[in-house]
């Protein structure tokens, strides 16, 4: 059948395009989400526009996401509860953020001292300050404030721990351990981070030599003059229990906030 403006486009055209279902497309419709440009009364062919063809595209992006047809209806047609579907996509951004790093993770090897550009989130953390003697007080303390963290019951599973170096002049570690918790956590302990550009080295290997790989990456700044805007952070990846002994796979995140 001709179409009744060449500037629209056949359902069949539409499938072939973009790749996808006729039913799909017509499930959009039944949600809400789609409205044809034309549907021929006698016939009941559906046409498309360009218009309509973007709106597609979109819907099959935030689907792609992990958001599901109500909530695509929500985040276009909700605007009482932004804020709600703001938080989704920041929380789909941080899962997609993590697999991303994941994958740089895994690409790791012992010895690299790559540099990576990466963005560190914004959260909330419970936090204790030390001076530790050895890399043994850095496990026990970290642990220590692990253990007092998860007694709040705000614990957040979302994020990883850290530690900060507050003070490389100290012959101590003067460390910050760092264990995420959620937002409405209103402890003494709570410290707030912005999200912040940054660079990092994902290194791989026991914690005992994490060291070379804060040299290595405060290296590359200096000779870079790059500006930091925060303290290097050691964030744990992989290593106990999942890593069991074997601690040349232990793999931490060396990073520190940078201003571009």
């Amino acid at each position: 059948m001709k179409k009744h403006n060449e500037s629209l486009f056949q359902i069949g055209e539409v499938t072939k395009i973009l790749g996808i279902t006729r039913k799909a497309l017509l499930v959009y419709e039944e949600k809400g989400l789609l409205t044809p440009a034309l549907k021929d009364k006698e016939s009941g062919y559906r046409y498309y526009s360009a218009d309509n063809m973007t709106q597609i595209r979109s819907i099959l992006s935030l689907q792609a996401l992990g958001l599901s047809l109500k909530e695509i209806a929500a985040y276009y047609y909700d605007s009482e509860n932004i804020d709600a579907q703001l938080q989704r996509l920041m929380d789909l951004r941080s899962a997609l953020d993590r697999n991303i790093q994941m994958l740089q993770v895994r690409s790791a090897r012992r010895g690299d001292m790559t540099v990576h550009k990466t963005t560190l989130p914004q959260q909330v953390c419970f936090c204790r300050r030390y001076l530790c003697e050895a890399v043994t007080d850095v496990a026990n303390n970290l642990r220590d404030t692990y253990i007092a963290a998860a007694r709040t019951g705000k614990m957040s599973m979302l994020s990883r721990m850290f530690t900060m170096r507050m003070s490389q002049a100290s012959e101590k570690l003067d460390l910050m351990c760092c264990i995420p918790v959620n937002h409405d956590y209103d402890g003494p302990e709570r410290m707030e981070f912005a999200e912040a550009p940054a660079l990092c080295i994902y290194y791989r290997g026991p914690y005992e030599e994490a060291a070379t790989a804060i040299q290595a990456l405060k290296k590359y700044v200096d000779d870079n003059n790059i500006e930091t805007t925060g303290f290097f952070r050691s964030i744990y990846l992989e290593g106990p229990p999942n890593r069991g002994e074997n601690s040349v796979d232990y793999i931490t995140q060396i990073a520190v906030p940078v201003k571009y």
